[in-house]
């Protein structure tokens, strides 16, 4: 994985609702060390999953809701100067969701540098998020 950010307000829409969060990561081909980029063919992907306070479609236990409460706890809002965190349960997150549920289309990243060629998969499954995390990103 190269990178993953997000959008406060989702890019992407379901059924024309857009939802409090989304959470993009980028997927790009090592080599050598380096992230290697095509002009020519699709070879990264990024993964979108949704997330809303109230407008969520799954039902969740306390663990599996503390998976995604934990991971949000551990990124540093208070030093948004510098986004980077030492360790963060990005893999537990992963395991909890649903990727057999998705949108599949070819588009481009849409922050800097706006690289073309991307396979985006939108989960259609939108995760719980509580208003206390939410409110880290306005």
């Amino acid at each position: 994985m190269e990178q993953f950010h997000f959008h406060s307000g989702s890019e992407h829409t379901i059924n024309g609702e857009r939802f409090d969060l989304e959470m993009m990561s980028v997927l790009s081909p090592l080599k050598n060390g380096t992230y290697q980029y095509s002009h020519t063919s699709a070879v990264e992907g990024a993964i979108s999953i949704l997330f809303s306070v109230d407008s969520y479609t799954v039902d969740f236990s306390p663990r599996q809701q503390s998976i995604i409460d934990n991971f949000f706890d551990q990124l540093k809002w208070e030093d948004t100067s510098s986004p980077t965190v030492d360790k963060i349960s990005y893999s537990d997150l992963m395991e909890l969701v649903d990727f057999s549920n998705r949108f599949v289309y070819q588009g481009s990243l849409t922050t800097p540098p706006c690289r073309t060629l991307i396979y985006r998969n939108v989960l259609s499954t939108v995760y719980p998020i509580s208003q206390k995390h939410l409110d880290q990103f306005k």
